[in-house]
């Protein structure tokens, strides 16, 4: 524990330093979250939660929240969508664009609670629950800033919000922390890029909350590309009133170590929640998608769908779990979990779970894991293609499935030449 107690002892001090300058209006939601984390500590392997997912042997005694590391920037790779762009230095904003449109307001969290607090403290810890996820806890206790996005009622923001998260310190452990809320009846489309920072060793624990009010819509798209030296825990947090709508669709195409901690509830009638993922894990690479949707309310939907290309030494993990609570009748609930393994040396661990206590639902959960189809290997070699050209083709439409589900058609497109670069040299 002693790492555990080296952090708590650093939000402390940070804490102290705030309150001899006046404080920040979450201080007391900082302070909860510190408490949380202190009582539940790092998880370790014997948490069913991180059975195969030793994330303790990348928070080792070095880390330290007051990282004087030099900063290093990440290849920009969304530069050419027209949209309403953003970028950020270890999870902050570095700047902000003019002119937005009326009703769409975008700053920092403290700039935020300067000029509304109500609305930040009704808002901030809202969407997630401190006791169940130690990473959230520390990052929500650790950061003492981080970015609002705010969509006022009925405003229906037309461009695509673009975060580049292209500058990181090459080592420590950076907590960013993100709010996403969208007013009744408001839309907004947000697109996140965590691009290659050199060989950057950063350790990168975020917690993004996002609010969708009733007949609200957002729709988001994260691909994640850091280098191998990198670790990445993305705890995402998703609170949904009556009829709103979220897609998210998280690409991790990057990191040694990535944990997608991917929590969803939604608390009103006639929700829709779409939830898609694709990873391809190579080398030593460890990726693992833990999704949890919490049906609270009865007349709701949830899709997804996760895909994984293992290949190498690299491991591949995906829990999923939907609960269905007594009273939520009329639950329209469906999981799919699809693997290929491209090496005898690689490694997938699925656990696909259902927990149901109402009697009138429609829900099923399915997780398949295998190599490429023989026959369909053997259609394509009869009809002349080479067998290395065959393995790319069944490859691609493999992972395409879920690349066409994204809405954004630049980052499709970009996706698609990336698929083809990443998995033509394991196609041979």
């Amino acid at each position: 524990m002693q790492i555990e107690q080296k952090l708590i002892a650093e939000i402390n001090a940070r804490l102290e330093r705030q309150d001899a300058n006046g404080g920040n209006g979450w201080a007391s939601a900082r302070r909860l979250a510190a408490g949380a984390f202190e009582e539940m500590g790092l998880p370790s392997r014997r948490s069913e939660a991180y059975k195969y997912t030793p994330m303790t042997k990348r928070v080792t005694e070095d880390l330290s929240l007051e990282n004087s590391a030099g900063v290093v920037s990440a290849a920009r790779a969304f530069d050419a969508i027209e949209g309403l762009h953003l970028s950020t230095t270890n999870g902050l904003l570095d700047s902000v664009p003019q002119d937005l449109p009326e009703g769409l307001t975008i700053s920092s969290l403290v700039d935020a609670y300067e000029g509304n607090r109500i609305f930040v403290n009704d808002h901030l810890s809202r969407a997630f629950v401190a006791e169940r996820d130690a990473f959230s806890s520390l990052a929500a206790a650790a950061a003492e800033d981080g970015i609002l996005i705010h969509v006022a009622a009925n405003v229906k923001v037309e461009q695509p919000i673009v975060i580049h998260h292209d500058s990181v310190s090459a080592s420590g452990l950076v907590q960013p922390r993100v709010l996403v809320v969208a007013d009744e009846g408001a839309s907004l489309k947000l697109v996140e890029h965590f691009g290659k920072a050199g060989e950057s060793s950063a350790f990168e624990n975020r917690v993004a909350e996002m609010i969708v009010a009733n007949g609200g819509s957002i729709d988001h798209v994260l691909v994640y590309e850091r280098s191998e030296n990198a670790t990445f825990v993305n705890g995402l947090h998703v609170y949904q009133e009556g009829s709103s709508h979220y897609a998210t669709n998280t690409i991790t195409l990057g990191g040694g170590m990535v944990r997608n901690n991917l929590h969803f509830l939604p608390d009103g009638e006639e929700c829709e929640t779409h939830l898609n993922g694709l990873y391809i894990a190579r080398g030593t690479q460890h990726i693992d998608n833990h999704t949890f949707v919490d049906h609270a309310k009865p007349n709701c939907e949830s899709n997804e769908l996760f895909k994984g290309i293992v290949a190498d030494k690299a491991t591949g993990v995906f829990n999923g779990k939907i609960l269905v609570r007594q009273d939520s009748q009329k639950i329209n609930a469906y999981q799919s979990s699809k693997s290929i393994v491209l090496d005898r040396s690689a490694s997938i661990y699925a656990k696909p779970e259902l927990e149901i206590y109402a009697d009138d639902v429609r829900c099923s959960h399915g997780a398949t894991t295998g190599e490429l189809d023989e026959d369909a290997m053997f259609y394509l070699m009869a009809r002349g293609i080479r067998p290395e050209k065959a393995r790319l083709i069944l490859l691609e439409a493999f992972a395409r499935d879920v690349v066409d589900l994204v809405d954004q058609e630049a980052v499709k497109e970009y996706l698609y030449t990336r698929l083809h670069d990443i998995l033509e040299a394991h196609a041979s």
